[in-house]
């Protein structure tokens, strides 16, 4: 049989992401280990070498099967391509995120102007550094298995990806404590879940002993989050997870990862504090548009670089509610969601506010109710500059802190918060 496409291996992946995250659980959870050490030895390079070294037989069969050139260069191009937008879509880059994005900007370039086996040969050699008298025909098959496992892996964890096929056997039978999840497929927490701000952040669930990643939502936000529970004004917080089993029991370690915590530069810190009577606006600039009313604000990222998933045009948008009670203003609800349009309910967006978003249901990331924020509250930023060294903490109103954590062009929400306080 000849392989052309990704799809004809599909349940390989499957089973290759499965082993990924068990493998991952022995590292995570030393209590709940169940490898040996020669067998966590063999997969510390990925488990498509771990399952090759292990003599897996769906591997060895899958290595004797012909690999078109173009399903090769598929694989490569799809990952070599993604990680190259990942990257230039950084705020800021340190030295190793630079030398990378150079480096798989010369592979891509490599990769179209030459074989694939000669490109194999140039840039693959660390496959046979790990495995003694590796045929050709196996190389070219291991490294499709690599790039295809690293892009369905890719697909799975997308930020968009609205799949809950996982997490709904775990949370089947919960009946209405699960309101926000069959509504938004979001998990709320509660007296059975901790919300734990380590990196990556997670929740434990003692009732069902697992732990769980938390997904979209930065783990500085998070941690404003958790204080402001902790002090009474959130009440309600519900939060979208990774569709995955997780590991199980309570996983309190931390990894420690300085690059992860680069660049978390805020602009509009000491921004003077502004009220809600202030920012009654309908639309700033081409890219921002912010709708206020009595009782709403809507504030909605359009950007000419704009993102597109699955055929649709995906923008960004911080919904919130407040009241006013004794003439002070509280916000009651908040929220994160990604929006897809079609192309042409895009175009009309960009000139209609009143435009929906209909190809695909929206994807919230979090979920403020029941609560009472006061508009003022001012939380601690604690920032780091481009090269990770510490900068003074700042604080910064709430809602400026949560629309940075999320929306790409920070200068339009400092010339719009700018021109609010100047009466503009």
């Amino acid at each position: 049989m000849s392989i052309s496409s990704r799809k004809q291996i599909n349940d390989i992946l499957q089973d290759y992401y499965e082993t990924e995250q068990e493998f991952l659980a022995q590292i995570w959870n030393p209590k709940v280990r169940q490898w040996s050490p020669h067998k966590q030895t063999i997969y510390n390079n990925g488990v498509v070498i771990g399952k090759y070294l292990e003599h897996d037989c769906t591997t060895f069969s899958f290595c004797s099967e012909n690999i078109t050139d173009k399903a090769l260069q598929t694989e490569i191009r799809q990952y070599l391509e993604q990680s190259v937008l990942s990257y230039e879509h950084k705020r800021y880059l340190d030295m190793l995120d630079t030398k990378k994005l150079e480096s798989d900007k010369k592979m891509l370039y490599d990769l179209l102007q030459e074989s694939v086996d000669t490109w194999i040969e140039r840039y693959c050699g660390w496959f046979d550094y790990i495995i003694d008298n590796l045929s050709s025909q196996h190389k070219r098959a291991l490294v499709f298995l690599y790039y295809s496992l690293r892009n369905y892996s890719f697909i799975k964890k997308h930020p968009l990806s609205d799949d809950t096929d996982i997490l709904d056997l775990l949370f089947k039978g919960f009946g209405d404590k699960q309101s926000q999840y069959s509504k938004y497929g979001l998990v709320e927490l509660d007296d059975n879940r901790e919300l734990m701000t380590l990196t990556p952040p997670r929740i434990y669930d003692k009732s069902i002993d697992r732990t769980l990643l938390i997904k979209n939502i930065p783990v500085y936000l998070l941690d404003v989050f958790d204080k402001m529970r902790s002090n009474g004004m959130i009440k309600d917080l519900s939060l979208r997870l990774y569709n995955e089993k997780g590991w199980q029991g309570r996983v309190h370690l931390d990894y420690i990862a300085e690059a992860v915590e680069r660049g978390q530069i805020f602009d509009l810190v000491n921004l003077n504090n502004y009220s809600v009577t202030k920012l009654y606006s309908t639309e700033y600039e081409d890219c921002l548009w912010i709708t206020i009313d009595s009782q709403n604000m809507t504030f909605e990222e359009l950007c000419k670089d704009f993102r597109i998933y699955n055929d649709s045009i995906v923008t960004q948008v911080i919904h919130l509610q407040y009241l006013i009670e004794n003439n002070q203003f509280y916000i009651t609800h908040l929220d994160h969601e990604y929006i897809f349009y079609t192309i042409e309910e895009y175009e009309n967006r960009q000139q209609d506010p009143s435009q929906k978003g209909t190809a695909r249901p929206r994807l919230k990331s979090f979920k403020i109710d029941h609560s009472k924020i006061p508009f003022d509250f001012r939380c601690e930023n604690k920032r780091k500059d481009e090269n990770g060294n510490n900068l003074p903490v700042e604080s910064e109103q709430f809602l400026c802190y949560v629309l940075e954590c999320y929306f790409e062009h920070r200068e339009l929400l400092r010339e719009y918060f700018e021109n609010v306080l100047k009466g503009e």
